[in-house]
């Protein structure tokens, strides 16, 4: 048997005690070490991200290999690992896979579950079952509270695959919490020269720390100004809009450059209203949605240590108290959970 936390109705855990899964032959089961809890993870707790419950929620994970199927490599055994959280005809080797997974498209996969997200439970529990085509080895002697950051490291660095920056760009960042910190280090590590804007002045200071060269609160009257200052009146060639909120997007028209690009990275499950959709068309703007990316490149940029994401960790929550977990999450910059207390 073992825990598992199913959330049953938004804002509600059980904390149950399950067989452990079974597997399919291509699949591998993981004693989950850690996990994160992350903006998508708390929209679908609110009930704000419709998902269809119940669901073990939790996607940032770490973990160590304790069994595989049939059709799966023993050398997996005992290994420390994260996974993706794509679930799709490849991972499972189907002999008919969908159009997406034909095109190289399989993070859009047509019948693809999402771990923790889309009918196929997570990480918050002892033991989770993911397709072994999915892992990622971690390296040895890499602390796996930061392997946790995998999977939100890997999307902040998607961001710049879509919309590359030139070194030395003005890059605006708004929002500097759980992911937004991550793209603002990211951004910095490539060149670029980031401008910060948040609600939090403590989230500004931590921007900073992770390479942020201008910091301004989202309210400030003189942020559009100071940002066509620095364009030579034009606006930013790139904003990233990571505010976790359906606000961020209108924020973001004003400051984009004409020709701009507008990095979308926000998951609220909420409209957006007072979008100048005429703006967007006149000035030629672009909005670049992007969410998961390249686990290989993040696994090596965490094992660098050019980001300091252990100092993002606020607090760790043992499974048994998910609930109060997620109650800090939403004030605090990164909770972690230890699925095996």
């Amino acid at each position: 048997m073992a825990k598992v936390a199913l959330l049953t109705q938004p804002g509600h855990f059980d904390i149950e005690d399950r067989p452990e899964p079974v597997l399919g032959p291509r699949e591998a089961l993981v004693r989950v070490l850690y996990a994160g809890i992350c903006g998508t993870d708390l929209a679908i707790y609110s009930g704000d991200y419709a998902a269809s419950l119940p669901l073990v929620l939790g996607h940032e994970l770490s973990g160590v290999v304790e069994k595989v199927g049939a059709e799966v490599s023993e050398d997996w055994l005992g290994r420390t690992v994260t996974s993706e959280i794509n679930n799709t005809c490849l991972s499972y080797g189907v002999s008919h896979p969908c159009a997406a997974c034909r095109s190289g498209l399989p993070r859009h996969c047509r019948k693809r579950t999402v771990l923790g997200i889309q009918c196929a439970d997570g990480a918050f529990q002892e033991r989770v079952k993911v397709p072994a085509a999915n892992l990622h080895a971690l390296p040895e002697g890499l602390d796996p509270i930061r392997g946790v950051f995998a999977e939100p490291v890997a999307a902040a660095i998607q961001t710049f695959e879509l919309t590359p920056a030139k070194d030395g760009d003005p890059i605006v960042v708004l929002g500097a919490g759980r992911l937004g910190t991550l793209i603002i280090g990211v951004a910095h590590l490539r060149g670029t020269r980031v401008i910060a804007v948040s609600l939090d002045k403590t989230d500004l200071e931590r921007a900073r720390d992770f390479g942020a060269e201008e910091a301004f609160l989202a309210d400030d009257p003189r942020l559009a100004q100071a940002i066509r200052d620095q364009t030579s009146g034009m606006g930013a060639p790139v904003v990233v809009e990571a505010t976790g909120s359906p606000r961020g997007l209108p924020l973001a028209l004003t400051l984009v450059a004409p020709g701009g690009t507008i990095a979308l990275k926000s998951t609220p499950g909420l409209p957006v209203d007072g979008l100048d959709i005429t703006r967007i068309a006149v000035d030629e703007i672009r909005i670049q949605g992007s969410r998961c990316g390249p686990f290989g490149k993040a696994i090596d940029l965490l094992w660098s240590g050019a980001l300091p994401v252990e100092t993002l960790v606020s607090s760790v929550w043992p499974l048994t108290s998910l609930r109060d977990a997620f109650g800090a999450a939403i004030e605090e910059p990164k909770v972690v959970v230890d699925c095996q207390a």
